[in-house]
Protein backbone atom coordinates (compact mmCIF):
# COMPACT_ATOMS: atom_id res chain seq x y z
CA UNK A 1 0.00 0.00 0.00
CA UNK A 2 1.27 3.34 -0.67
CA UNK A 3 0.91 6.68 1.37
CA UNK A 4 -2.27 8.52 1.28
CA UNK A 5 -1.19 12.02 0.77
CA UNK A 6 -3.43 15.72 0.91
CA UNK A 7 -3.87 17.20 -2.38
CA UNK A 8 -2.32 20.52 -2.95
CA UNK A 9 -5.70 22.35 -2.12
CA UNK A 10 -6.11 20.77 1.17
CA UNK A 11 -2.54 21.42 2.50
CA UNK A 12 -3.62 25.15 1.45
CA UNK A 13 -6.88 25.11 3.25
CA UNK A 14 -5.14 23.80 6.43
CA UNK A 15 -1.93 26.35 6.40
CA UNK A 16 -4.84 29.24 5.83
CA UNK A 17 -6.87 28.38 8.66
CA UNK A 18 -3.84 28.92 11.08
CA UNK A 19 -2.67 31.81 9.30
CA UNK A 20 0.49 29.60 8.58
CA UNK A 21 1.53 29.74 11.94
CA UNK A 22 2.99 26.23 13.56
CA UNK A 23 -0.16 24.89 15.30
CA UNK A 24 2.02 23.54 18.44
CA UNK A 25 0.99 26.08 21.32
CA UNK A 26 4.78 25.78 22.45
CA UNK A 27 5.60 27.00 19.23
CA UNK A 28 3.54 29.15 16.82
CA UNK A 29 6.51 29.77 14.23
CA UNK A 30 5.45 31.26 11.11
CA UNK A 31 6.04 28.79 8.34
CA UNK A 32 6.12 31.06 5.20
CA UNK A 33 7.74 34.48 4.30
CA UNK A 34 9.79 35.97 1.13
CA UNK A 35 12.27 34.48 -0.92
CA UNK A 36 15.43 36.72 -1.36
CA UNK A 37 13.89 36.89 -5.25
CA UNK A 38 11.20 39.46 -5.08
CA UNK A 39 8.49 36.76 -6.28
CA UNK A 40 10.07 33.87 -4.85
CA UNK A 41 8.16 32.91 -1.30
CA UNK A 42 10.05 30.25 1.58
CA UNK A 43 7.65 27.50 3.11
CA UNK A 44 8.94 25.40 6.15
CA UNK A 45 5.46 24.53 7.17
CA UNK A 46 4.12 20.83 6.29
CA UNK A 47 0.32 19.43 6.01
CA UNK A 48 1.24 16.60 8.98
CA UNK A 49 -1.00 13.66 9.01
CA UNK A 50 -3.11 13.06 12.15
CA UNK A 51 -3.09 9.49 11.79
CA UNK A 52 -0.18 8.13 9.53
CA UNK A 53 -0.79 8.31 5.82
CA UNK A 54 0.33 4.81 5.31
CA UNK A 55 0.41 1.44 7.46
CA UNK A 56 3.15 1.23 10.20
CA UNK A 57 3.22 5.54 10.41
CA UNK A 58 2.74 7.03 13.96
CA UNK A 59 -1.10 6.99 15.35
CA UNK A 60 -1.97 4.84 11.87
CA UNK A 61 -5.25 3.86 11.86
CA UNK A 62 -6.42 0.83 9.93
CA UNK A 63 -10.21 1.62 10.58
CA UNK A 64 -9.96 4.72 8.43
CA UNK A 65 -10.69 5.16 4.47
CA UNK A 66 -8.31 6.63 1.92
CA UNK A 67 -11.19 9.41 1.82
CA UNK A 68 -10.65 10.01 5.29
CA UNK A 69 -7.07 9.83 5.59
CA UNK A 70 -6.49 12.36 2.85
CA UNK A 71 -9.13 14.97 4.52
CA UNK A 72 -8.79 17.63 6.19
CA UNK A 73 -10.04 16.71 9.01
CA UNK A 74 -6.71 14.58 9.56
CA UNK A 75 -4.60 17.01 8.68
CA UNK A 76 -2.67 19.59 10.99
CA UNK A 77 -0.25 22.35 10.22
CA UNK A 78 2.81 22.59 11.74
CA UNK A 79 6.41 23.83 10.99
CA UNK A 80 9.00 21.19 9.80
CA UNK A 81 10.73 20.83 13.16
CA UNK A 82 7.24 20.24 15.09
CA UNK A 83 5.97 17.82 12.46
CA UNK A 84 9.09 15.67 13.16
CA UNK A 85 8.54 16.34 17.20
CA UNK A 86 4.91 14.99 16.94
CA UNK A 87 6.35 11.76 14.72
CA UNK A 88 9.31 11.10 17.17
CA UNK A 89 7.10 10.48 20.50
CA UNK A 90 3.61 8.80 19.54
CA UNK A 91 3.16 8.28 23.04
CA UNK A 92 3.28 11.88 24.10
CA UNK A 93 1.33 13.56 20.87
CA UNK A 94 -1.69 11.31 20.64
CA UNK A 95 -4.59 11.52 18.25
CA UNK A 96 -6.45 13.82 20.50
CA UNK A 97 -3.50 16.07 21.32
CA UNK A 98 -2.75 16.50 18.07
CA UNK A 99 -6.67 17.45 16.81
CA UNK A 100 -6.73 19.99 20.28
CA UNK A 101 -3.67 21.95 19.09
CA UNK A 102 -5.61 22.48 15.58
CA UNK A 103 -9.02 23.35 17.22
CA UNK A 104 -6.97 25.57 19.26
CA UNK A 105 -4.74 27.42 16.48
CA UNK A 106 -7.50 28.07 14.49
CA UNK A 107 -10.02 29.49 17.26
CA UNK A 108 -6.98 31.78 17.52
CA UNK A 109 -6.15 32.69 13.91
CA UNK A 110 -10.29 33.64 14.01
CA UNK A 111 -9.60 35.92 16.90
CA UNK A 112 -6.85 37.71 15.53
CA UNK A 113 -9.04 38.38 12.65
CA UNK A 114 -11.84 39.26 14.68
CA UNK A 115 -9.91 41.55 17.40
CA UNK A 116 -7.12 42.90 15.50
CA UNK A 117 -4.35 42.33 18.23
CA UNK A 118 -1.06 41.12 17.36
CA UNK A 119 1.32 40.38 20.21
CA UNK A 120 4.19 42.75 20.62
CA UNK A 121 6.58 40.34 21.29
CA UNK A 122 6.58 36.70 20.88
CA UNK A 123 6.70 35.90 24.63
CA UNK A 124 3.57 37.50 24.90
CA UNK A 125 1.99 35.52 22.29
CA UNK A 126 2.71 32.83 23.92
CA UNK A 127 1.45 34.55 27.46
CA UNK A 128 -1.85 35.30 25.72
CA UNK A 129 -2.30 31.85 24.21
CA UNK A 130 -1.91 30.51 27.73
CA UNK A 131 -4.25 32.69 28.90
CA UNK A 132 -7.25 31.87 26.21
CA UNK A 133 -6.29 28.39 26.82
CA UNK A 134 -6.91 28.53 30.88
CA UNK A 135 -8.46 32.00 31.46
CA UNK A 136 -9.78 30.72 34.67
CA UNK A 137 -6.32 29.56 36.27
CA UNK A 138 -4.13 32.73 35.05
CA UNK A 139 -7.01 35.09 36.27
CA UNK A 140 -6.08 33.20 39.61
CA UNK A 141 -2.28 33.34 39.15
CA UNK A 142 -2.56 36.89 38.01
CA UNK A 143 -4.51 38.50 41.30
CA UNK A 144 -1.50 35.73 43.41
CA UNK A 145 1.21 37.43 41.79
CA UNK A 146 -0.04 41.24 42.06
CA UNK A 147 -0.96 41.00 45.80
CA UNK A 148 2.97 39.67 46.59
CA UNK A 149 3.80 42.92 47.71
CA UNK A 150 7.03 41.61 47.89
CA UNK A 151 7.26 40.85 44.41
CA UNK A 152 9.50 37.61 44.58
CA UNK A 153 7.00 34.83 45.35
CA UNK A 154 7.03 32.55 42.20
CA UNK A 155 6.46 28.88 43.06
CA UNK A 156 3.33 27.62 43.61
CA UNK A 157 1.52 24.50 44.59
CA UNK A 158 -1.33 22.41 43.23
CA UNK A 159 -3.17 20.22 45.84
CA UNK A 160 -6.43 18.35 45.37
CA UNK A 161 -8.55 20.06 47.40
CA UNK A 162 -8.59 22.91 50.23
CA UNK A 163 -8.19 21.82 53.64
CA UNK A 164 -4.62 19.82 53.26
CA UNK A 165 -1.68 20.89 54.93
CA UNK A 166 1.37 21.56 53.15
CA UNK A 167 4.65 23.23 55.21
CA UNK A 168 7.06 24.28 52.88
CA UNK A 169 9.85 27.13 54.48
CA UNK A 170 9.41 29.29 51.24
CA UNK A 171 6.34 31.40 50.91
CA UNK A 172 4.01 29.90 47.86
CA UNK A 173 0.98 30.48 46.37
CA UNK A 174 -1.42 27.36 46.07
CA UNK A 175 -4.23 26.37 43.45
CA UNK A 176 -6.66 23.18 43.88
CA UNK A 177 -7.78 20.83 41.63
CA UNK A 178 -11.39 21.56 43.27
CA UNK A 179 -11.34 25.04 41.56
CA UNK A 180 -9.72 23.78 38.40
CA UNK A 181 -10.78 20.22 37.25
CA UNK A 182 -8.33 20.13 34.74
CA UNK A 183 -5.10 21.60 36.58
CA UNK A 184 -2.90 18.67 36.01
CA UNK A 185 -3.31 19.08 32.08
CA UNK A 186 -2.89 22.89 32.75
CA UNK A 187 0.11 22.54 34.20
CA UNK A 188 1.65 19.98 31.34
CA UNK A 189 0.63 22.90 28.95
CA UNK A 190 2.21 25.59 31.12
CA UNK A 191 5.35 23.59 31.13
CA UNK A 192 5.76 22.19 27.61
CA UNK A 193 5.30 26.29 27.03
CA UNK A 194 8.07 27.12 28.94
CA UNK A 195 6.04 29.37 31.41
CA UNK A 196 6.82 27.25 34.98
CA UNK A 197 9.40 25.21 35.85
CA UNK A 198 8.97 21.67 37.57
CA UNK A 199 10.84 22.07 40.99
CA UNK A 200 9.77 18.97 43.04
CA UNK A 201 11.78 18.51 45.98
CA UNK A 202 10.37 15.24 47.08
CA UNK A 203 6.63 15.01 47.34
CA UNK A 204 4.18 17.69 47.01
CA UNK A 205 4.86 18.60 43.19
CA UNK A 206 6.12 22.45 42.79
CA UNK A 207 6.46 24.79 40.48
CA UNK A 208 8.38 27.84 39.63
CA UNK A 209 7.04 30.87 37.40
CA UNK A 210 9.65 31.78 35.10
CA UNK A 211 10.31 35.44 35.72
CA UNK A 212 9.15 36.86 32.11
CA UNK A 213 5.62 34.79 33.20
CA UNK A 214 5.35 36.26 36.29
CA UNK A 215 6.54 39.77 34.91
CA UNK A 216 3.95 39.90 31.98
CA UNK A 217 1.03 38.50 34.82
CA UNK A 218 1.80 41.68 36.74
CA UNK A 219 1.15 43.94 34.75
CA UNK A 220 -1.16 42.65 31.84
CA UNK A 221 -4.41 43.82 32.31
CA UNK A 222 -5.70 40.51 30.88
CA UNK A 223 -7.96 39.56 27.80
CA UNK A 224 -11.06 40.75 27.24
CA UNK A 225 -13.62 38.56 29.07
CA UNK A 226 -15.42 38.68 25.61
CA UNK A 227 -12.70 36.53 23.94
CA UNK A 228 -13.62 33.54 25.60
CA UNK A 229 -17.47 33.31 24.34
Amino acid sequence: MGRDDFSAANKDVLAKRVGYLCSNPACKQSTCGPQTQPTGTVNIGVAAHVAAASPGGPRYDESMSETERVSIDNGVWLCQTCAKLIDSDVDRFSVSRLQQWKLDAEAAASRALEYRRAPATESEGVFMEAERMMPDLIAEMRVDVRSDDTQLIREFVPLSKRGIKFNHPKPQFVYYKTDHPKLTLQLDWLKEMGLIIDVTPLTYPVYRMVPEFAKWLRFETGARSDEYL
